[in-house]
């Protein structure tokens, strides 16, 4: 299972080192990458939208045309690059991270569906599905980032991480989804109906925001370390 999915990896994220180079990859990423970029697009870009080529009036499908241009391109690469890169080529890391960022829209995707067939099997509402089993398969990651830079000796960023990692989310990834959903009901104005899930959803935000801010101001802005030494015992913001 996991050499089936790097190899899927493989195929679509480009390799950023001259080291782990392969003329066989690098010419699957020139295939399959702008095709994954185009599924991304779907909402802006339908996959199968029509072109029209002017003089013999032939219509056919923009992923053809893509998948078309990007196999040639394919075929030169392999035929003409026979040794890898001498140096790390710029473009390539922001491609990878890029592809990086559409693998893990799509696996949230998929697994935000499975929940959501879950909760319409057990009858739960989407409010309370959110709250418990999102909430805590999304903090998952921001978790072991935590506490793995804690313990390398940065609790002051990890603090800053717990506060700042959950903000961005909010910011950038509410914010983005709430920009295009308006664009898509352009000019007309995207009404944003308030309901109980969301009152209850803000109410514990605004609790546990709360109750952070109250433990930090009773521990005089200091963050107990128990497995420290007595001297060690408090680390301050300030450091």
């Amino acid at each position: 299972m996991g050499t089936s999915v790097m190899f899927l990896l493989k195929l679509t994220i480009p390799q950023t080192t001259p080291s782990e180079w392969s003329r066989f990859y690098a010419s699957a990423n020139i295939v399959l990458c702008p095709l994954a970029l185009l599924y991304a697009c779907n909402s802006f870009m339908p996959f199968d939208h029509p072109i029209v080529f002017l003089p013999p009036q032939t219509h056919f499908p923009l992923w053809f045309i893509l998948l078309f241009a990007s196999s040639s391109l394919a075929v030169l690469h392999f035929i003409i690059e026979k040794e890898p890169p001498k140096t790390e080529q710029i473009p390539m890391p922001l491609i990878a991270f890029v592809m990086s960022v559409f693998w893990i829209s799509t696996i949230a995707g998929e697994l935000l569906n499975c929940l959501e067939a879950l909760g319409s099997l057990l009858e739960l509402p989407p409010a309370f599905l959110g709250l418990t089993v999102l909430a805590w398969g999304n903090s998952v990651g921001d978790l072991v980032a935590d506490v793995a830079v804690a313990k390398a000796g940065q609790p002051a960023m990890a603090m800053a991480g717990c506060f700042a990692g959950p903000m961005f989310n909010m910011l950038v990834g509410l914010g983005t989804a709430l920009v295009i959903q308006t664009a898509d009901v352009y000019p007309n104005a995207y009404e944003l109906h308030f309901h109980l899930g969301i009152v209850t959803a803000f109410v514990f935000l605004l609790l546990s925001f709360m109750g952070s801010l109250l433990v930090i101001i009773w521990c005089r802005f200091r963050v107990p370390v128990p497995s420290c030494s007595s001297e060690h015992a408090l680390v301050g913001f300030s450091n």
